[in-house]
C-alpha cells in the first residue's frame, strides 16, 4: 500500500490543493498501520525472554519489522567455551549455576527490546530488535562488549572461574527482502562455525565467503571416507633442526588431502569434516602408518633422521585405546618408541585435565614415545599443569618468531620462554622461522631447535626425501624442490 503513497498524494494535490495533500501525506500510513500492515510494532522486553515465544517467532517478527520500517535487526549466536570444564571438575549443578550468570550477563549488556534465547548447553541466541543505527562498527561493538561481560570471573564453588566465547552475528542489511528466519538464524550459526575453527575468543559476521566456505565443509563430509579408503590424505613432512650445527634433527608430519576437484587442502580446511564425521582416529591411524613407513625408508636409505613427530588432537588423546594402537603400529614398522614424538596442543593447558587424558598421556610417555607441547606461549596456558603432562620439549608458536627479529618486546618474551623451557630442562623448538634474522635470534637466546620455511616448506615423502638426500650429501633424484638451506 505504501508503494503508492506518492501517487495518492500526487492525485490528492491535483484534486483538492496542498490541505488534501497533507491529509493524504498523514492518513494513509497510519490507516496501513492500524490495518497491521507493519506487522507488530513493539517487540517483547528482553526481560521476558523466558516467554513461550522461540527463536524463530521472534526473528520472524523482527525481519517483518526491519522490512517494513528500513531499520536494522541482527541475530547473534554465542558458544561459550568453558562451561563443559566447570561440569566436569564441579558437577552438572555449578554449571547451570554459571550458564544463569552468563545469561544474565548478556541480558544486563541489552537493550530492553532485545531476546537471548539458550539454544544448548553452552550456546545463547540474541536477536537485537531493529533500529537505524545497527551498522557493522556497531555490532562488533556490542559483540565486544558481550564477550567482556561474559569473560569476567564467575564464581564457582568458592573459585573465579574464566570462559571463553565465540560470536558469529548475521545482520539483516547482508539480506534481501525475501529472507526467512530460518535462515537468518541458519547464517548467524554458519558465521559462529567459521569463528570456532579459527579458535577461541573470536567473532566472524556472515558473508557469501563464509557461506560459501560451510558449504565446501558439507561437501567434504560426503568425501572424508572415500579420501581415506583411496589414498587421498598422505602425509607431508617438514624437516627440524639442529639451531647451532644445522643438523636435521627430525620430521614433523603434517596431514594433507588430495582432494581430485580441490586440489591438495590442509588440514585446517578437512579436519573439521574429519571430526564431525566421526573420523578422526582414523585419520590419526593413517597418519602414524604413513609417517613410521617415511622414517623406515630413510634409515633403509641411509638418511639421518632421529625422529619423527605426529599431531594428535584433545580428542585424539582422550581415547584410551591410543598408547595401545601406537604401540602395535611401532611393532608392526619395527620403530623404536623413542623415535616417535606425540605434538599435543598447547590448549590442553587452558582446561582441566580429566583422568582419561592424564592416563593416555602418561602411558604414551611410559612406552618411550617422546612429548612435545606445541605453540607454547600462544595461548592461555596453565604452566602448573605441565609437570603433569609428561612433556620433554616445548615448541614455541609462529606468532612469536614472526619479525622478532624486528621487536625488542617479542625477543624479551622469547627470551622469558626459552629461560623457562631451561629452568624446566627442557629443549626448546621454534616453529615457523622463515627469515635468516628470526633465525638468528633463537640462535643468540639459546634455542636449540627450529623449523620453518627457511629450511624447507612441508612436502610430501618423496620430495623431502630428494632434499634430504642433498642435505646429507648423498646423490639426489632428479626433480626435487628448490628448498634453501641453512648451516
Amino acid at each position: 500500500m505504501l508503494a503508492f503513497l506518492p501517487a495518492l498524494s500526487l492525485a490528492a494535490y491535483w484534486g483538492g490543493g496542498e490541505i488534501l495533500l497533507v491529509m493524504c501525506a498523514l492518513s494513509t500510513p497510519l490507516i496501513y498501520a492500524l490495518t497491521g500492515g507493519f506487522g507488530r510494532l513493539s517487540p517483547t522486553s528482553v526481560t521476558d525472554m523466558d516467554r513461550p515465544a522461540s527463536a524463530v517467532d521472534v526473528a520472524r517478527d523482527f525481519l517483518e519489522i526491519a522490512q517494513h520500517t528500513g531499520q536494522t535487526t541482527a541475530c547473534f549466536q554465542i558458544e561459550i567455551n568453558g562451561l563443559t570444564a566447570i561440569g566436569k571438575t564441579f558437577g552438572r549443578s555449578r554449571a547451570d549455576e554459571a550458564q544463569q550468570v552468563l545469561k544474565t550477563r548478556i541480558a544486563a549488556t541489552l537493550r530492553q527490546t532485545d531476546h537471548v534465547f539458550q539454544t544448548g548447553d553452552t550456546r545463547f541466541t540474541v536477536l537485537i530488535a531493529p533500529g537505524f543505527r545497527l551498522k557493522l562498527d556497531s555490532l562488533l561493538d556490542l559483540a565486544k562488549r558481550l564477550r567482556d561481560a561474559a569473560e569476567d570471573p564467575i564464581s564457582v564453588a568458592g573459585t573465579g572461574q574464566y570462559v571463553a566465547i565465540c560470536i558469529g552475528i548475521a545482520s539483516s542489511l547482508n539480506f534481501g527482502r525475501n529472507v526467512t528466519a530460518d535462515t537468518w538464524l541458519d547464517s548467524a550459526s554458519q558465521a559462529l562455525e567459521d569463528a570456532l575453527e579459527s579458535g577461541t575468543a573470536t567473532t566472524r559476521v556472515w558473508s557469501d565467503k563464509v557461506s560459501r566456505r560451510q558449504r565446501t565443509q558439507r561437501d567434504l563430509h560426503q568425501d572424508v571416507a572415500k579420501a581415506l579408503d583411496t589414498g587421498q590424505v598422505q602425509a607431508y613432512f617438514q624437516p627440524q633442526v639442529s639451531v647451532r650445527s644445522g643438523d636435521v634433527t627430525g620430521m614433523e608430519a603434517f596431514a594433507r588431502w588430495d582432494h581430485p576437484v580441490r586440489g591438495v587442502l590442509p588440514a585446517a580446511e578437512f579436519l573439521q569434516a574429519f571430526a564431525e564425521s566421526g573420523h578422526m582416529a582414523r585419520l590419526g591411524q593413517t597418519m602414524l602408518a604413513q609417517t613410521l613407513a617415511a622414517l623406515k625408508g630413510w634409515d633403509q636409505a641411509g638418511l639421518s633422521v632421529p625422529t619423527v613427530s605426529i599431531n594428535l588432537s584433545a580428542t585424539d588423546l582422550r581415547n584410551p585405546d591410543l598408547p595401545g594402537q601406537i604401540a602395535t603400529t611401532l611393532d608392526r614398522h619395527n620403530t623404536l618408541p623413542h623415535r616417535l614424538i606425540v605434538d599435543v596442543p598447547e590448549t590442553i593447558l587452558s582446561a582441566s585435565l580429566d583422568d582419561v587424558f592424564h592416563r593416555t598421556l602418561k602411558a604414551i610417555s611410559a612406552a618411550g614415545c617422546g612429548i612435545d607441547l606445541d605453540a607454547f606461549g600462544t595461548g592461555p596456558s596453565r604452566i602448573a599443569l605441565l609437570p603433569n603432562l609428561y612433556v620433554q620439549r616445548l615448541k614455541i608458536g609462529r606468532g612469536l618468531i614472526q619479525g622478532a627479529d624486528l621487536s625488542d618486546d617479542k625477543q624479551r618474551i622469547l627470551g622469558a620462554l626459552i629461560a623457562l623451557a631451561d629452568g624446566l630442562d627442557l629443549p626448546s623448538l621454534g616453529v615457523g622461522v622463515e627469515t635468516v634474522g628470526e633465525h638468528g635470534v633463537l640462535r643468540e637466546l639459546g634455542c636449540g631447535f627450529a623449523q620453518g620455511y627457511l629450511f624447507a616448506a612441508p612436502a610430501p615423502h618423496s620430495e623431502i626425501t630428494d632434499w634430504l638426500a642433498n642435505r646429507q650429501g648423498q646423490a639426489a633424484p632428479k626433480g626435487g624442490p628448490h628448498l634453501r638451506r641453512v648451516k
